[in-house]
C-alpha cells in the first residue's frame, strides 16, 4: 500500500479531509492536523506519484500555507517523512533508504494513524540508544527483532514493525458527514468592508476546497455579520444565476454586496454557510477550453441580478404578433451557439461578429420595439417605402379578436429622412401607421 501523509501543522476540523477526496476515496484525518490517504490504485489517474503530492500540497495551502506532505509505503514513514523530509517520495519497498541523515528525534513522528500511547516510552528508546552511543535512526533500524522485544515487550515489537513497514494500517474510505459552515472571531472589531472581506476570505478557502473534493456545487452561500455593540446582524445573501464552484464569482458577489451594506457598528464574529447540489455532469471535448462563454454569461447575468437587473436571453416564443414572439430568460439555451462569419479576400481575414443564432438571416428588425409606436401623417409622407406592397402580413384568428389588440398588419420597409432602414406597419381596420423597430 501506498500512502501519502499531508501534515497541515495547524490545528484543523476532521471535515478538512473532505477536501483530499479528489485523490482517492480512501482519506482519515487524525487530530490534530494529519491527513492520511491511500493512493495505491489512484495515483496513476493524477500524473503518478510525484503529480498527486503535487496536487495534495496545492490543496493544502488552502488551509495551511506551511504545509508538508511526503509519501511512503506505510502511514507512520510517510508521516515521519512529511516532518523530517518534506516532499519525498520514499522508493517502492524500500522505504528505509529514506532514513539516512536522520536522527533519533524522528522516531517521536513514527506514528500513522495510531499515536504512540505513551509518549515517555518512545523517549526512553531514545535516551537509551544515545547511552550505547546510537545517534542516527539508520542505526535503531539494525536493531534485532528480539532484542526490542526483551527491553521494552509489546512496545519494542511495534516500533520494530513500523521500522520494518510491517505495521498495517488500513485507510477506510471516507463518509462526508459535516454541513459546510464556517465561522470566524476578530479580535479587534472591523467595520471597513475591505479589512472585513479580507477576514472572512481564509474562511471561504476550505469551504470551497471541501465542495470541490465532494465534487458538489454551491447554489447559495449566506453570511452573518455579528455586530458589535449590539445583537443586530447583517445576513448578506449570494445567489449566482445557477449553481456553481466558481470561488471568485461568489467572492466578487459578496465584496459587491457588502459594499451596499451601511454598517451601523463593527463586526466582531461572522457566520459562513454554503448550500450544496450535485454537480452537473458535462461530456466535454478533451481539448475544449473548460472556461466557456456559458460560464462567462453565467457570471455576468449574476451579477445584474444581484444590481436588480433585467439581463438574459430572449428566447423565441410561439405568439401571433412579434413583439410578444420573444421571452426574456436566464439560463443558456440548449441550441444557442454562436459563431462569428470570417471572410477571405485578397490574402485579408475580416470577421464579422453574430450575437445570435441565425441573426444574419433573419428578415426582421434587430431592435424591436416592446410596444409599436404610432406614427402622426406627416411622419409617413416624410418615409420613403421600399416597396408599394407589403413585405409581411398578420392577421388575428376570429377568437382572437379583441378591441385591444392589433387584428390586421401590413408590414413594410422604410427609409427615414436619416436614410435608417426602419420597419413600420399599418392597421388596416384604423389605416394607422405604427413603428415597430429599427435594421442594425
Amino acid at each position: 500500500m501506498r500512502t501519502l501523509c499531508i501534515n497541515l501543522k495547524t490545528q484543523q476540523e476532521s471535515s478538512s479531509a473532505e477536501a483530499f477526496l479528489l485523490l482517492s476515496p480512501r482519506v482519515q484525518f487524525r487530530f490534530p492536523h494529519f491527513i492520511f490517504i491511500d493512493i495505491e490504485s489512484t495515483s496513476h489517474l493524477l500524473g503518478g506519484e510525484h503529480g498527486v503530492l503535487q496536487k495534495a500540497i496545492e490543496i493544502a495551502r488552502k488551509f495551511s500555507s506551511d504545509a508538508s506532505a511526503a509519501i511512503a509505503d506505510t502511514a507512520p514513514v510517510a508521516q515521519m517523512l512529511a516532518k523530517w523530509k518534506p516532499f519525498t517520495v520514499a522508493p517502492r519497498g524500500a522505504e528505509h533508504r529514506e532514513f539516512s541523515g536522520l536522527g533519533l528525534d524522528a522516531l517521536k513522528d513514527l506514528e500513522g494513524l495510531d499515536p504512540w500511547t505513551q509518549k515517555r516510552l518512545i523517549e526512553h528508546v531514545i535516551s537509551f540508544a544515545r547511552t550505547l552511543g546510537v545517534c542516527t535512526l539508520e542505526e535503531v533500524y539494525n536493531f534485532r527483532l528480539v532484542s526490542l522485544r526483551e527491553r521494552w515487550g509489546d512496545f519494542g515489537v511495534l516500533l520494530w514493525n513500523r521500522l520494518h513497514s510491517q505495521d498495517s494500517q488500513v485507510i477506510s474510505p471516507l463518509v462526508p458527514r459535516d454541513p459546510l459552515v464556517g465561522y470566524g472571531y476578530l479580535d479587534d472589531p472591523l467595520g471597513a468592508v475591505p479589512l472585513l472581506f479580507n477576514r472572512i476570505k481564509p474562511v471561504l478557502d476550505p469551504l470551497f476546497a471541501r465542495l470541490n473534493g465532494l465534487s458538489r456545487y454551491a447554489h447559495k452561500m449566506e453570511v452573518i455579520l455579528h455586530c458589535e455593540y449590539s445583537d443586530k446582524r447583517y445576513l448578506l445573501a449570494i445567489e449566482p444565476i445557477s449553481a456553481s464552484r466558481d470561488q471568485e464569482l461568489f467572492e466578487d458577489l459578496l465584496y459587491k454586496k457588502m459594499e451596499k451594506t451601511e454598517l451601523s457598528n463593527p463586526i466582531r464574529e461572522f457566520e459562513v454557510t454554503v448550500y450544496d447540489v450535485p454537480e452537473k455532469i458535462q461530456q466535454l471535448d478533451f481539448f475544449e477550453p473548460r472556461d466557456n462563454s456559458e460560464d462567462r454569461w453565467r457570471r455576468l447575468i449574476s451579477f445584474a441580478k444581484q444590481a436588480n437587473c433585467e439581463m438574459g436571453f430572449l428566447q423565441v416564443e410561439a405568439s401571433h404578433f412579434p413583439e410578444k414572439s420573444f421571452q426574456l430568460v436566464t439560463e443558456w439555451p440548449e441550441d444557442f451557439k454562436s459563431e462569428d462569419t470570417v471572410e477571405r479576400q485578397d490574402n485579408a481575414l475580416q470577421v464579422k461578429t453574430v450575437y445570435a443564432k441565425g441573426l444574419k438571416e433573419s428578415p426582421r428588425p434587430s431592435l424591436l420595439l416592446e410596444k409599436p409606436q404610432a406614427l402622426h401623417a406627416s411622419e409617413v409622407q416624410r418615409l420613403r417605402f421600399i416597396s408599394s406592397m407589403p413585405s409581411e402580413r398578420i392577421e388575428s384568428s376570429w377568437w382572437q379578436i379583441s378591441s385591444q389588440e392589433l387584428k390586421h398588419r401590413d408590414y413594410y420597409f422604410a427609409l427615414s429622412q436619416q436614410g435608417q432602414l426602419i420597419w413600420i406597419f399599418q392597421d388596416k381596420v384604423s389605416s394607422q401607421y405604427y413603428l415597430h423597430g429599427y435594421f442594425d
